[in-house]
């Protein structure tokens, strides 16, 4: 969902360079959020410059909804952004939920700060929606919509799949990835630091999991 513009011209004549002046084209300029450059997929149209709404909402963390029932926008100042996440099937599959990682890193490539805090509904263990918790709920939303949570103590390699959230303890108060992929050494993962920014392909080895304190996997797969 974003800004658009329609335009259904017949061009003859003068028409002709007004088309030109009002041709849409990739901008060149840099944008900067509080002094740090920032990202933006903008468009220069009759010398101004066109982002995407979700994308300002995202970036200053203003609500940003569409009604498709009465075909109107919402912006709300008082509320956080929130990502517009698809559809979620009632019976998720790896394959399903590997395509919406996929999905959500496109969104959120390596360096770029996600939603802080997240703020989830979906009543798993992490409630703060900062750091590493946050993004790993933002993805298991995602993911999962809003099937139930189900925690593992030291779980087995076998029960790990693509989606869940595997925990250890840390010199901090612990940390928490998001499993993308698995082989029979290692996980494939993407995950946060304390710097709020996602990060893709990230491996942990399955010795060294298994060999730490507070070795937990959370998972939404119907039992």
């Amino acid at each position: 969902m974003g800004l658009g513009i329609l335009a259904g011209l017949t061009l003859s004549g003068p028409a002709v360079q007004a088309a030109d002046y009002l041709t849409a084209r990739p901008s060149s300029q840099a944008f900067y959020l509080n002094g740090q450059q920032t990202a933006f997929t903008a468009y220069s149209i009759s010398g101004s410059n066109y982002v995407r709404l979700r994308d300002i909402g995202r970036a200053v963390d203003f609500g940003v909804t569409y009604d498709a029932a009465t075909n109107s926008v919402h912006i709300d100042s008082n509320q956080p952004y929130r990502e517009e996440l698809p559809a979620t099937p009632s019976a998720p599959t790896e394959e399903s939920v590997q395509a919406t990682l996929a999905q959500l890193r496109k969104t959120y490539p390596t360096g770029t700060v996600f939603p802080t805090p997240y703020r989830s509904t979906s009543g798993g263990p992490y409630h703060r929606g900062t750091h590493c918790s946050g993004w790993a709920t933002l993805c298991s939303d995602a993911a999962f919509g809003d099937l139930p949570w189900r925690r593992v103590d030291n779980p087995s390699w076998e029960q790990i799949r693509s989606g869940d959230l595997i925990r250890y303890d840390n010199s901090g108060n612990g940390h928490v990835v998001v499993v993308i992929s698995k082989t029979d050494e290692y996980i494939k993962v993407t995950e946060s630091g304390l710097n709020n920014h996602a990060r893709w392909g990230g491996q942990y080895f399955k010795w060294w999991l298994e060999e730490q304190p507070g070795y937990t996997l959370y998972t939404r797969y119907p039992e």
